[in-house]
């Protein structure tokens, strides 16, 4: 237990409370000075179980937590260029989950098929996979109830909610449009010595796989215009710790391409 510990405070101040009350029956005087001491001990008590009760636990060091997905994401980016897969990954909605595909150049298969990892469909390849995000995604739809809203300003709205109120991993994020393209800008991100692992390896490991944060803005994007969306860039500043991702619909909306025809 660390020195500064809450629980370390927590039992001393009961300690004490038990102390003060002995002293007070002990003594048996039956005065201010007794009723002071008992007074005194309830207070530590009370205070000792408050400290109990509401402490949540020691937190995790964001540092430490920010390169626990790193080396997932540079693994896929490296397997997918040794397969010769050379285009940015497309984060594709299909019903309330998403699947992402990587194509081997700019084109994408015309129907992805749900069952094989690696697609030949239509005279284009591309190597389909389970975004990074998908349990993170999924833990906000069970948990939080998370429903992502197809109107534009609802959308920017909750990609901004996400990433301050529910990950509480930036200070502040703004999410605006910029004709079609939507740009996330996080200030005083959290888990940037992620980012930097990953980009030391290549920047390319950003848009063609996407860590679980950027793929998760992707994803939600593509869940609230119903079309293939991609990660067109992504920048760090190290020295302000802001992380800015811009995201980009790419390919046929909910009327050329639903759902069913995604599989």
């Amino acid at each position: 237990m660390r020195a500064n510990s809450p629980y370390r405070g927590a039992f001393l101040l009961i300690i004490a409370a038990a102390a003060l009350l002995v002293i007070a029956a002990a003594t048996g005087r039956g005065d201010i000075t007794t009723a002071t001491l008992v007074l005194a001990g309830a207070a530590c008590f009370i205070t000792g179980v408050f400290f109990l009760a509401l402490h949540k636990g020691e937190p995790l060091d964001p540092d430490l937590v920010a390169l626990l997905p790193a080396q997932g994401t540079i693994g896929i980016a490296t397997l997918c260029a040794d397969l010769g897969v050379q285009g940015d990954g497309r984060f594709i909605p299909n019903g309330e989950t998403v699947i992402e595909v990587i194509p081997v150049a700019d084109a994408l298969p015309e129907n992805p098929r749900d069952d094989y990892s690696f697609i030949t469909a239509g005279g284009a390849c591309a190597v389909r996979l389970t975004p990074t995000c998908a349990p993170l995604l999924a833990r906000l739809q069970e948990k939080h109830a998370l429903e992502v809203p197809g109107e534009d300003q609802a959308l920017l709205a909750c990609i901004t909610e996400v990433c301050d109120d529910l990950l509480e991993i930036t200070e502040k994020t703004e999410a605006v449009r910029d004709g079609e393209n939507i740009v996330v800008t996080l200030h005083g991100y959290r888990l940037l010595p992620g980012c930097r692992a990953v980009r030391a390896a290549s920047p390319k490991c950003c848009t063609m796989v996407g860590c679980p944060v950027c793929s998760l803005i992707a994803a939600i994007t593509a869940l609230g215009t119903g079309t293939p969306t991609k990660l067109e860039h992504i920048s760090v500043d190290e020295k302000r710790g802001v992380l800015r991702v811009i995201v980009r619909p790419d390919g046929p909306g909910p009327r050329d391409a639903g759902p069913g025809n995604l599989r």
